[in-house]
Parts: C-alpha cells; structure tokens; sequence
C-alpha cells in the first residue's frame, strides 16, 4: 500500500468484509455467489469512503482498485488473481512472497506483484486449494490442483523446500482452433497442413511430441478439428480439460482424470478412463498427454480397429517420443516384453508431429512430420516427411508408405513438389531406428 494508514484502513475493511460474508452468505457457498460478495464488498468499501468523509478525513485513493483486490482475496488467488485473468500470460511462477515471475508470448519477466510475507502467500494458496477439496499443510506439503478455469496450480511448501512456498499456474491459452490458425501462426506451412489434414481424414495413428509448452495440446486440438463425419464418434480423456472437441465435432465425449480426494481416495486415473472408453464404442480414441502405464492400453486401442487415434508425449524428437513411448507402455502391469512393445509400436504409430518453442521468437513450430515404415531387425523405423531446412518446414521428397490412403490416393502431390525446395533426404540416408 502507498501508507500505513492506508494498510490499516485496507485491513479494517478486509476483516469487516469478512465479518458480514460470515453472516450472510455460507463459507463453502462463496465461490457460487460472486455476485453477491461483490456486492457486500462495493457497499463495504463506499460505507468507507462516507465514514472518512463525514469526519473530514481524505476518501479512499482507488475505491475501485481497492474493491477488486479484496474481491480477488475472497474469490479468487489474492494479488495473483489478475495474472490469471490476463489472457496474455501463459504461466505464473511464485518463488516466495516476494519474487513472481509470469511467461508471457513465451518470455519470462519478474512482476511487481508481492505478499506480505510467506505465511500471506500460504493463506490464498490454502484457500484456493480448499475450495476444491485439496489441502497443503505438513503432512500433506505438496498439491496439484485445477483451478475452476481450467488452469493448473501446483505447490510445495516446506519441509519439501528449503524456505518459502512456491507456487506455479499453468494456464492453457488455445491459439489455434483449427489447422488454417496454425498456418496463420506460421507454425507450419499450408503444403504440410493440407498433408495433416488428409492423414487425419485418411485414419493415420498420430503421435504429437514436444517439450513444455512447445504447443502440442493445441496441435492436437487442431489436428482433431479436422475429424469430420457423422459417422466419426470421439473420445478424449485428458487429466485437464484443455481440448475444445466436444463442441466441435458432432459426436464427441470429452473424459477427464480424476485426482484423489484429501483421503487419498476417488482418483479416476487416464488409464482407467482409456479402458472405459473402449467400451463407448469410439472410432477414435485422443488422449491429452500419454505419461504413464496407458501407453499400453493406447497402443492396444490404435491395433484394435480404432484408426485416426492421436496422443501427445514430452519428448526432444520422434525417435525420442517413439523411445519413451515404448517405455511407458513397459511400466504397466502386464509386464510385456520390449520386443512385443516394440513391434505394438511398428504396427501401431504412422506418424510422429514434433514441435519446438522457437526461444529467439517466442513461436511455436513444427520441426518433424516423422513416419513410422515399420520394423528393422529389432528397431522401429522411420523417416522424416517433412524437416526443418534454413529455419522452415519443408517436404523432404519423400512419398510416404501410406500415400495410397490419402484422399484415396488422389492427394496432390504436385502442391508439394512447387513448395520451396525439398531439404533433399533420402529414405535410407533420413532413416532411424528406436533402438531395442
């Protein structure tokens, strides 16, 4: 605050506010009243404002501001409320009361946002953490929550830290909606979008990788735009619900995880949900982020008649995520294998989609479209359909296996052929194995 007097008084209407919401409105309510805090709020803080100036005293310097921030602290996550509603900012990154970092058009920069000490920072984290069921004290030092927008709050206090609380949001902006607003992005060139396309519509099992925040959820939700037809029936399961399907196509379930309850109890994990969805008769199966044990299930499902299904994984390239994928699937209980994982893979993966956070220029690209040829001995094959040449996306020459299946062999190739020059690849020179 600018002056002590003007902390007691922001004090004194805090606990006042308090005080009347206890009376009027039930505790565990207050999150579906907004409107009516806002009101005890408004009518609190001119009640102020009178106050001061029927004893000659100077009124409130923003009534305003003052009415937001005690509305944040009661509904929402304090002095952070107004990072999460900026549609800007990507990420909020709290080390302690008096650092807070936000990621914003991929660039990180230190705010002026502050609390008053650790033990203010752990009080709206507690509180917005408790309304969902959740708790954060000593025995329970760590949570991973979702907040009602969608975005994703983790925390750890001490004795799992060394001092201080700290805090990340993750929030999900969805820049693109279809994969026209990828192309509008430059995120990938249109000849490489019109070959997505016909793969997503020719059934092809699409594997999305990429770092953090390298944009693969929203790849993906574009890639599942392109589904079309009644007769198409999906399923996502994500762990938060971050895809925008369910509104998109015209029969689509969108499933999503569960977290266990403070007794531990209730979780829904992704692989339950991917054996359940099984049994909803989809076509296609997309789950959000493959990093566990469902690998397996997902893999079973795309060698079981459900074609055109699509998954991201955090990998560094195609072989990587073709390498971690198998690895996941050798964690479930079922104990196959790595060779019969392997050949699950070989037969089960067309294509490999990995992008890439551009750190110079803050953008999301495409650097890989990789294909899956098959087996080599012990290894999955592939090769790269499109590469990265002198900083853009380009058609390596290379006709895939599965040509004959796009727009029933009547894709046009010639569109590729007048793109930039092919970055000039060979099959066997581009070739990689996942090593066994």
């Amino acid at each position: 605050m600018a002056n002590p007097a003007a902390s007691r008084l922001e004090q004194t209407l805090r606990d006042e506010v308090r005080e009347e919401l206890r009376r009027v409105v039930e505790f565990d309510a207050l999150a579906d009243e907004h409107d009516e805090v806002r009101q005890v709020v408004r009518r609190l803080v001119d009640a102020a404002n009178h106050r001061a100036a029927s004893v000659g005293e100077s009124p409130l310097p923003d009534p305003e501001g003052l009415a937001n921030r005690l509305v944040d602290e009661i509904l929402g996550l304090g002095p952070l409320q107004p990072l999460l509603d900026d549609a800007g900012i990507e990420e909020i990154i709290v080390n302690g009361p008096h650092r807070t970092f936000v990621i914003e058009r991929g660039q990180k920069r230190l705010t002026d946002v502050v609390f008053e000490d650790d033990a203010d920072l752990l009080r709206v984290v507690r509180r917005a953490v408790g309304r969902l069921g959740r708790r954060l004290d000593e025995t329970s030092p760590l949570v991973d929550a979702r907040l009602p927008d969608g975005s994703r709050l983790n925390a750890i206090i001490p004795p799992l830290t060394t001092r201080y609380t700290h805090v990340t949001v993750r929030k999900f902006l969805l820049r693109a909606r279809s994969l026209a607003d990828l192309v509008a992005l430059d995120t990938l060139p249109e000849e490489a979008a019109a070959f997505l396309e016909a793969a997503v519509e020719a059934g092809l099992n699409i594997l999305i990788s990429g770092g953090t925040g390298s944009g693969k959820t929203t790849c993906l939700n574009a890639l599942g735009a392109s589904i079309a037809g009644t007769e198409e029936r999906v399923v996502t399961i994500e762990e938060t619900g971050e895809l925008h399907l369910e509104g998109t196509l015209p029969d689509c379930v969108a499933l999503q995880a569960r977290l266990p309850n403070v007794e531990g109890a209730g979780a829904f994990p992704i692989r339950s949900l991917v054996k359940n969805a099984l049994r909803m008769r989809p076509t296609r199966i997309i789950v959000g982020e493959v990093r566990g044990a469902e690998a397996l299930d997902m893999l079973a499902a795309m060698n079981s008649g459900h074609e055109g299904s699509m998954c991201t994984i955090h990998a560094n390239g195609p072989r990587q995520a073709l390498s971690k994928l198998r690895m996941y699937a050798m964690m479930a209980e079922e104990a196959l294998p790595a060779e019969a994982v392997t050949e699950m893979i070989a037969e089960a993966i067309d294509l490999v989609v990995h992008l890439r956070l551009d750190p110079a220029g803050a953008r999301r690209v495409v650097t890989n479209v990789y294909e899956v040829t098959g087996l080599e001995g012990d290894t999955v094959a592939g090769s790269d359909l499109f590469g990265l040449s002198e900083g853009a996306l380009r058609w390596t020459g290379i006709r895939p296996r599965f040509a004959a299946r796009l727009h029933g062999g009547a894709f046009p190739w010639d569109r590729l052929d007048r793109a930039p020059t092919p970055v000039g690849a060979s099959l066997d020179g581009n070739r990689r194995g996942l090593e066994r």
